[in-house]
């Protein structure tokens, strides 16, 4: 019996495989930070001014991409979106200054930046029951890509760091190609379109009191996010003395715990209270990060690495919940201006860490992102103990 794969199931795959792609080579140029540092002869509060400058770009293409996907379709706009990235892996592999490589970072900012939305709203569009399991599975799938750092460790290792960025950009070209044989278009086109709408549209969202505290935690969390991914591995090379390919390893162990935990998360968001779940994995994310700021042996840390991919997790639980919120019409461009908001407020984390690693270490930071997560479950738990009324809502 041969297995048939629906047109659904396929276009999730095609989804999930262009945010394999986004994520994979982001996580590769933290992991090869310090080779890249070394090379250019830069500091640490460079490589954190581009990698903040990423975040920005990043950060302002998502509002654009959702009301262009409203207007002109999902299919075009992810497809010009990898067709993006995949021009700035390659230029990220032929940097050969500082300046050369902050505007290759520019164009990885924007490329990848007009992807998350879009890809959110179609996977909406195709799934009207079981969307946090789709959004699970898909955060999942971006999971995976905390594998291909120990790939570009390997290869930095054996050649050099890179020949990684040039393979990619290969395989981001082919990729282009199976998205488009693999998928359909899954959103109704308007006959009309007022632009000025659309942006009051994402603005009003904001009114919304749920939303203002969705957002708060978020952004807490997603500061978290853009740390550790920009100096986990830097943080185990510079403080643990990991070499690449171990700090590798453990942040694949980090993405091996994404991918098991988010599909499961995000099922159990459709059926409990999600915020009890937030507060769980906050919490348990902010002791463990603790943990491995003092753990000295790379047995515990690689035991334990795990630990920080359940506040990646808690990212389809706030997709789900937001995709609920908003009917079709608009939904990218909301949920654009959304994440432009949190992502820019959240972007200048990058920077801030790689100023305080320059002036102390990597410790302090580390420090302040387990507070932070801390911080995100406290207000949620005073919200649920003092405001909320319905146990079923955020």
């Amino acid at each position: 019996m041969i297995f048939k794969i629906s047109k659904e199931q396929k276009a999730l795959c095609c989804i999930s495989l262009a945010w394999f792609l986004v994520l994979s080579g982001r996580y590769s140029i933290s992991n090869l930070l310090p080779k890249i540092v070394t090379e250019l002869d830069i500091n640490w509060t460079l490589a954190g001014v581009a990698l903040t400058s990423m975040w920005i770009i990043y950060a302002i293409m998502q509002f654009p991409s959702g009301i262009l996907s409203d207007i002109k379709g999902r299919k075009i706009i992810i497809l010009l979106s990898m067709t993006v990235f995949s021009i700035s892996y390659l230029l990220v592999g032929l940097s050969t200054s500082f300046l050369i490589l902050l505007l290759s970072l520019l164009l990885l900012g924007a490329g990848t930046g007009g992807y998350p939305a879009v890809g959110i709203s179609m996977i909406t569009d195709i799934f009207k029951e079981k969307r946090g399991k789709a959004l699970g599975i898909r955060d999942s799938a971006g999971s995976l890509a905390y594998i291909a750092p120990i790939l570009a460790a390997t290869i930095a290792s054996v050649y050099h760091w890179r020949f990684f960025f040039f393979l990619w950009a290969a395989i981001c070209a082919f990729s282009i190609y199976l998205f488009y044989i693999g998928t359909t278009e899954s959103t109704t086109l308007p006959s009309q379109v007022s632009i000025k709408e659309r942006v009051k549209d994402g603005a009003e969202i904001f009114k919304n009191k749920k939303i203002q505290l969705l957002f708060t935690v978020n952004l807490l969390i997603a500061i978290t996010w853009i740390s550790y991914m920009s100096f986990f591995p830097a943080l185990l090379v510079v403080e643990k003395g990991f070499t690449e390919i171990q700090a590798a390893i453990a942040l694949g162990i980090l993405g091996l715990g994404g991918f098991i935990f988010k599909p499961i998360i995000g099922s159990l968001s459709d059926k409990y209270d999600k915020k009890i779940i937030i507060i769980i994995l906050s919490t348990i994310t902010a002791i463990g990060t603790l943990i491995i700021l003092q753990a000295e042996s790379i047995w515990i840390i690689f035991l334990i690495s795990f630990i920080p991919a359940l506040a990646t997790a808690i990212f389809p639980v706030i997709s789900a919940y937001l995709m609920e919120q908003w009917e079709e019409k608009g939904r990218a461009g909301k949920l654009g201006f959304y994440r432009s908001n949190l992502i820019l407020l959240g972007s200048p984390s990058s920077s801030i860490i790689g100023f305080l690693a320059d002036k102390y270490n990597f410790i302090i930071p580390f420090i302040g992102i387990s507070i932070l997560l801390f911080l995100a479950a406290s207000i949620l738990i005073i919200n649920l103990i003092f405001f909320n009324k319905n146990p079923d809502s955020i």
